[in-house]
């Protein structure tokens, strides 16, 4: 599905307006997807950052029916493949140890969804799950896992023990666990902020 925000004319014909909309749209979820293969912030801010600089530097040649979304999934997915490779080599010469988990990474993007219209139904998949918790465990966990706050600060926000919380956050996780069970595989790499 093309997001009707995205301007591809005006992509194309240079309009830092409409790249900057791309950008600001797409940037986390290439992020998160990086972040979950490479396991390195940093390396993965820059792939995500090398996707959008094409982006730009080839806008001329495309279509003015490329799905966007899809463009930069794909263009991710392979860098993230390809570093993958590259720390594989470097492990068998030094690293040895590295490479099982190395190969686990590979395989696993390499069988991760090939659109990214598939990780939009997972996404989907995961929301309805999430919103299917009960109301205090559903709140306490959006509050850790989506505002990044502390069981301390939970604690204090909702007026309840920080034990309540490690307990709502434990119960969530085993209930969604349960019911993406056969997702895990892939949702345990791509969906970091997570942590399932």
């Amino acid at each position: 599905m093309v997001n009707t925000n995205i301007d591809i004319p005006g992509l194309k014909n240079g309009n830092k307006k409409a790249f900057e909309v791309i950008y600001q749209d797409f940037f986390d979820m290439l992020f998160y997807l990086a972040v979950g293969y490479l396991q390195d912030r940093e390396r993965a801010r820059e792939l995500v950052q090398d996707a959008f600089m094409k982006l730009w530097e080839h806008r001329e040649t495309i279509s003015n029916k490329t799905n966007v979304k899809n463009y930069l999934y794909t263009i991710v997915k392979n860098s993230c493949l390809n570093d993958l490779r590259e720390q594989e080599i470097i492990a068998r010469n030094n690293r040895e140890y590295l490479i099982p988990e190395l190969k686990y990474r590979q395989e696993a993007l390499e069988t991760f969804a090939a659109s990214y219209k598939e990780v939009e139904s997972l996404l989907e998949i995961v929301e309805k799950a999430i919103d299917a918790l009960p109301e205090d465990i559903r709140t306490t966990f959006r509050l850790n896992r989506y505002e990044n706050l502390t069981y301390k600060e939970i604690s204090q926000k909702l007026d309840i023990s920080p034990k309540t919380v490690e307990a709502r956050i434990s119960k969530a996780l085993k209930i969604l666990r349960s019911d993406l069970k056969e997702y895990l595989p892939l949702l345990q790499l791509f969906f970091v902020f997570l942590r399932l």
